[in-house]
């Protein structure tokens, strides 16, 4: 709206309508006439939403990663009388900050899981996983993460970075494995 108002009110002027957003602009001179094209060099990083094999978002925020839930059919995802929306008050809740996690990576999904898995450790250790159908999208959940600061690796006793060792993961994978199918088991044995 704004865009077609200042582009009548030059018109009406009799004023140079305004030029396409990919010309160059005053003291732009250094700027070769085909930055258009990508060449991977002259671009900056561009923020990626990460979505999982489940539909989640991993969207990046300023200084935190929210998980946004898919949109879902019918009135429960609505806005009600009282005005609130679920889906928004769930990604405030799933909200991950600085330094949440020690380390994190990328792996391939054994059989029975999805083809590609984002894993994570959190501060005390728990561990943390998201799906993904491709690697580019497990990679972009990654770059997410670390582009925020929510991914910050211990030093060991140099003061070098130390990332957690495939070994960590893999305990604290079977850890939360373990945990995951005793709750199921209690959910069976109270019903």
């Amino acid at each position: 709206m704004v865009v077609v108002a200042l582009l009548a009110r030059a018109g009406s002027r009799g004023e140079e309508t305004p030029r396409p957003v990919n010309d160059a602009l005053p003291g732009d001179e250094d700027v070769p006439a085909d930055a258009d094209e990508d060449d991977g060099d002259e671009w900056e990083s561009v923020d990626v939403v990460a979505v999982t094999s489940d539909g989640y978002a991993l969207v990046p925020d300023t200084h935190v990663v929210r998980l946004v839930p898919p949109h879902e059919e019918g009135d429960a995802w609505k806005a009600g009388e009282t005005g609130r929306n679920r889906r928004g008050e769930m990604a405030l809740a799933m909200t991950w900050q600085n330094g949440d996690f020690t380390g994190a990576r990328v792996v391939q999904g054994a059989a029975d899981e999805g083809p590609w898995r984002f894993e994570a450790l959190g501060r005390d250790g728990e561990y943390a996983a998201f799906v993904f159908e491709t690697r580019e999208g497990a990679d972009a959940a990654l770059n997410v993460f670390q582009s925020r600061g929510v991914v910050r690796h211990g030093h060991d006793e140099d003061g070098n970075p130390a990332p957690p060792s495939a070994e960590q993961f893999e305990e604290a994978r079977r850890v939360y494995l373990e945990t995951e199918a005793a709750l199921e088991l209690g959910d069976d044995q109270e019903g």
